[in-house]
């Protein structure tokens, strides 16, 4: 224990997983939440919207402030926008300027996290601790799921969001210790058409996500009438799911090699996305969700590994933000084209997102080899 505390790694990683934690609870509860609040599904489409277009907006001037603050003063100016925006939000005050101000807060957090963490591991150890970070911020989805499940029995469907705040805080004296990992802004001349290429698999993947995943507790309450505390078991469970599989990914890059990794988890993903859109039995379609979600997202951190083999430590800030903004622009144009969608069809709308959204993922999957085909190259030949 005192090794892991003395060491920056471990101590960032400590970090991570309390901000998860806490971003995952109300990531889980937010459409719950506003439910209670009484807004109406176009009103939550528009919120899941907000909340990630905050970050396309904030992405190219947080690229060039993040490296002049600093990273860890950055993660630090997260946490404090975090609590603030959750107090109000969990109040109901203020609502969406409180979800901006909180889609804020992810933004920096995107934008220093994994900066931060390349500083503080050796260029051979990334796979590894990148993959170990994934699925500890994955598995805290676990425990605060059936937490907020659990909350919702006790205080209501209205109050679980404020649960979050202390979880915040305690991500601080983690962070205290570590040292400022300042960079310099970005040099986008000669890197756009590299950048362009990396962001398209998951931009594509992006917007056919945000047409169902955002609403996957909600489709599954009202498809099998379940109460909130189970639907809390089953989302916990799935993270739980991810968290295991992310743990696996260094044995497959060893042997599929990191693109090879990416390609075979999210390809075998889809049949179960497939079970999760039609099958009308609950066990099935239980162990569809905890399958899909760990297969699907447990390539991020391979994804973010590879990435770093062609990017300059002065580029990864700026990527990081502007293929998060990206993928947050799609995914929020997603979310808010279903709540529209869902608004006008009711529960029947799914038949049809779901059946796009697997057709979008598997042209995603499918550009992953075009992406890094000859990616080396023509980053060398940028570079010279």
């Amino acid at each position: 224990m005192k090794y892991i505390l003395g060491s920056p790694a471990y101590r960032f990683l400590a970090a991570s997983f309390l901000w998860s934690f806490g971003a995952n609870l109300i990531y889980f509860f937010l459409n719950f939440h506003l439910e209670a609040l009484g807004y109406g599904r176009q009103a939550i489409g528009l919120a899941q919207a907000l909340l990630l277009l905050v970050g396309v907006v904030s992405a190219l001037p947080l690229a060039y402030l993040i490296p002049r603050l600093g990273y860890r003063k950055s993660f630090l100016l997260a946490l404090a926008l975090a609590v603030g925006s959750g107090f109000l939000l969990g109040f109901g005050l203020l609502v969406f300027p409180s979800l901006a101000g909180y889609g804020l807060a992810g933004a920096l957090v995107q934008g220093a996290g994994a900066p931060l963490m390349a500083r503080l591991i050796p260029a051979e150890r990334r796979v590894s601790l990148f993959s170990l970070q994934a699925a500890l911020t994955t598995a805290s989805g676990f425990f605060s799921t059936l937490l907020a499940g659990a909350l919702s029995e006790w205080v209501g469907a209205r109050w679980v969001i404020l649960f979050a705040l202390p979880f915040f805080l305690l991500t601080l004296p983690f962070l205290v210790g570590l040292s400022e990992g300042q960079g310099t802004p970005p040099r986008l001349r000669g890197r756009f058409g590299i950048w362009l290429r990396l962001f398209l698999p998951q931009a594509v993947i992006g917007f056919g996500a945000g047409l169902v995943i955002p609403f996957l507790n909600l489709y599954l309450r009202e498809k099998f009438g379940l109460s909130y505390g189970t639907t809390g078991l089953v989302f916990a469970l799935s993270a739980l799911a991810t968290g295991v599989a992310m743990l696996l990914q260094p044995l497959l890059v060893r042997r599929l090699g990191k693109l090879g990794a990416i390609v075979f988890v999210q390809a075998l993903s889809l049949p179960f996305m497939a079970i999760l859109a039609w099958v009308p039995w609950l066990p099935l379609v239980t162990v569809a969700l905890l399958i899909r979600g760990a297969l699907m997202n447990a390539a991020g951190p391979v994804y973010a590994a590879l990435v770093m083999d062609y990017l300059g430590e002065d580029e990864r800030p700026g990527f990081f933000l502007m293929e998060s903004a990206l993928w947050s622009l799609l995914f929020a144009l997603g979310s808010a084209l279903s709540g529209v969608v869902q608004e006008a069809w009711g529960l029947g709308a799914f038949n049809y997102l779901f059946a796009l959204t697997l057709g979008l993922y598997a042209v995603g999957i499918a550009l992953w080899p075009w992406t890094f085909g000859r990616l080396r190259a023509a980053y060398r030949e940028s570079s010279s």
